[in-house]
């Protein structure tokens, strides 16, 4: 499935108002926020229909899984095209089983839970809570709506003193930022599981800077986040991915890449990619597989990407962040 998709859920006292674009979205938050009540209005519709007083509007079917946790696969596979709403009470969901499930599947996902999925790559953000707006007021509707947890928020560190750079991966993107600041300035994590321990290695005496791709960190951001608020001294950016930084450099040229990365989601495949980080990657070697000076590889990077076009790169990067580099 492709695409964003606006979903409004009413009924005569609550209404829900939302979009999705991604094959996984997770609804994050404390209890009486509205989030059991969202999955129980939909299990009420689809028993009912709009002779229960819901009014359900989408471009896509919803459906909510209330089946057997020991059948899901089963019953998920009845469902086709459309999105799926599922609670933490089935457990299946932090399950490999079930991660890749997802990975061949042609449905977006809405899931409920407050514990990190840490098998499947999300984004963060993708990470909503559910909050009460001030569009409607009492004895109206009461109007409830999403909102991204994880913004745009840097951190705040000095750019006088000596920034270490923490990057996720030990492959492409470690290079390119290895050879911007040098070995004694960069250290890989060796992969997201690797971020929180390593910055509990580094210790305090440091200013981190943590550079992660932020669509499929989703599980893992929530620690990170925590223990920047408890340590103080980590800025963090979380782009696409690298991949998504060189191409929205525009050091390579291609057809549509503009509009792929103004709206992914009418791009991007659920089916065919877990995450758009996988996407961005895909097309990036894709278009420059014919071209021996810009080809790309995960496994490192090329002259090409170096000099003038890593400063293009680094661009991309908000002014804040670009200058603790």
């Amino acid at each position: 499935m492709k695409g964003k998709h606006h979903i409004l859920i009413e009924t005569e006292s609550l209404r829900y108002e939302f979009d999705v674009r991604r094959n996984i979205t997770v609804l994050q938050g404390e209890s009486a926020t509205g989030k059991t009540t969202l999955i129980d209005i939909l299990a009420e519709y689809s028993k009912k229909g709009r002779g229960g007083g819901i009014r359900v509007q989408s471009d896509v079917p919803c459906f909510v899984f209330n089946g057997s946790a020991d059948r899901w696969m089963y019953e998920l596979g009845g469902m086709s095209g459309g999105v799926i709403f599922i609670d933490e009470d089935y457990r299946f969901i932090q399950s490999n089983e079930f991660a890749e499930y997802l990975a061949h599947s042609d449905n977006y996902y809405v899931l409920v839970t407050r514990k990190p999925l840490y098998n499947l790559p999300y984004s963060i953000n993708e990470i909503y809570g559910i909050r009460t707006s001030g569009k409607y007021h009492f004895p109206e509707k009461i109007y409830h709506e999403f909102y991204p947890i994880y913004g745009d928020n840097y951190g705040n560190i000095s750019d006088e003193k000596r920034i270490l750079l923490l990057i996720e991966d030990k492959e492409a993107g470690y290079d390119f930022f290895k050879d911007m600041v040098g070995d004694g300035r960069c250290m890989s994590a060796e992969g997201n599981a690797g971020i929180y321990p390593r910055i509990i290695e580094i210790g305090s005496s440091e200013d981190i800077l943590l550079i992660a791709d932020g669509a499929a960190f989703g599980s893992y951001v929530d620690k990170v986040v925590h223990l920047r608020q408890l340590r103080g001294h980590i800025a963090i950016y979380f782009p696409e991915s690298f991949e998504w930084m060189v191409l929205k450099s525009g050091i390579i040229k291609g057809r549509d890449i503009l509009n792929m990365l103004e709206s992914p989601e009418e791009y991007i495949d659920s089916k065919e990619y877990m995450s758009w980080e996988r996407f961005f990657t895909a097309l990036l070697i894709e278009l420059t597989k014919d071209d021996p000076i810009k080809r790309y590889s995960k496994s490192g990077i090329t002259d090409f990407y170096r000099g003038q076009n890593a400063e293009k790169i680094l661009g991309v990067m908000p002014e804040e962040i670009r200058r603790l580099i």
